[in-house]
């Protein structure tokens, strides 16, 4: 199943990052607790991994997975409040295949507390021009993340 994530995810971000590269490709386990695009509630479909995919360029996507698509919460800058990540959202990417990705600008955030100190709790909210809501709740297993470009 792992390996079909991050080939997912490789291709979800083939189109946005073609400048960038890759420096960290996390695989985080746990359950997903909501996964929403505006009033629709994907939470059923939503897999019990997370991706995080650091770039060269300082971008950070964390990638969620639901009914055959892929959810990208996108963002450049990020603070460190107490023992969590916040992390500022710019785009929400949705993808099916490689030829059927969607880059959508919003504003919003996540926040990340540390999934190397145990169960973590990870959230995003975003929001579009058009006022569409984009938000995702998950909660790791406790057990550490699993650096994909390390193994």
């Amino acid at each position: 199943m792992r390996a079909v994530l991050v080939l997912a995810a490789l291709t979800a971000t083939a189109a946005p990052a073609l400048a960038a590269s890759p420096v960290n490709m996390l695989t985080i386990n746990g359950s997903c607790e909501g996964l929403w695009l505006d009033t629709n509630d994907l939470t059923p479909t939503c897999g019990d991994q997370l991706m995080q995919m650091v770039y060269d360029d300082g971008r950070v996507g964390l990638y969620a997975f639901a009914g055959g698509q892929i959810f990208v919460f996108s963002g450049g800058s990020d603070s460190v409040v107490g023992d969590e990540i916040h992390q500022d959202v710019d785009q929400i990417i949705l993808g099916k295949s490689e030829t059927d990705i969607m880059a959508q600008p919003v504003r919003g955030s996540c926040v990340y507390e540390n999934p190397y100190a145990g169960r973590a709790l990870f959230t995003c909210e975003a929001r579009d021009d058009q006022g569409w809501a984009y938000k995702l709740t998950f909660r790791t297993d406790g057990s550490p993340p699993v650096d994909e470009l390390a193994e």
